[in-house]
């Protein structure tokens, strides 16, 4: 994940809430961020993938974030959104949409501060005031 400042280490993220979790996702992998996207399922799909929806004239698939950092669900989201992001590695990138219940905040992170596996999309946690915040890797979404 190329996302550090490399003068302090840090990384920029946007903190969405995915079911029970926060999670952040490196800004240099999210290209927007807009109200849910209504997708259209796709027989024979992958649990994750709620299907395709249009944005800007193009089909976009829709994955549902909360299945895929294993989270349980929470109750209805109020401002539910699609963050339109970069997925795959930086020269086999394509866009897909995230559905989450909420994008939060931008947040600078301290790589350094960061623990857990450091491979597959869960890159590992960290706490932000006082409450645990899932940092995510998007460029190995679909290479687990």
């Amino acid at each position: 994940m190329d996302v550090q400042n490399e003068a302090s280490g840090a990384v920029r993220c946007l903190v969405v809430v995915a079911g029970e979790y926060r999670c952040a996702l490196p800004l240099n992998q999210v290209r927007r961020v807009t109200r849910a996207l209504s997708p259209h399922p796709l027989p024979g799909g992958s649990p994750e993938l709620l299907g395709l929806a249009e944005f800007e004239g193009e089909p976009i698939a829709i994955l549902d974030l909360k299945r895929l950092v294993n989270a349980a669900p929470a109750a209805t989201p109020s401002h539910p959104v699609t963050v339109l992001a970069w997925a795959g590695a930086p020269n086999a990138r394509e866009a897909v949409g995230l559905a989450a219940d909420a994008a939060e905040s931008i947040v600078e992170l301290a790589m350094t501060d960061v623990v857990g596996g450091r491979s597959g999309l869960v890159w590992g946690e960290v706490a932000i005031a006082g409450q645990p915040l899932r940092v995510l890797n998007l460029e190995l979404l679909g290479c687990e």
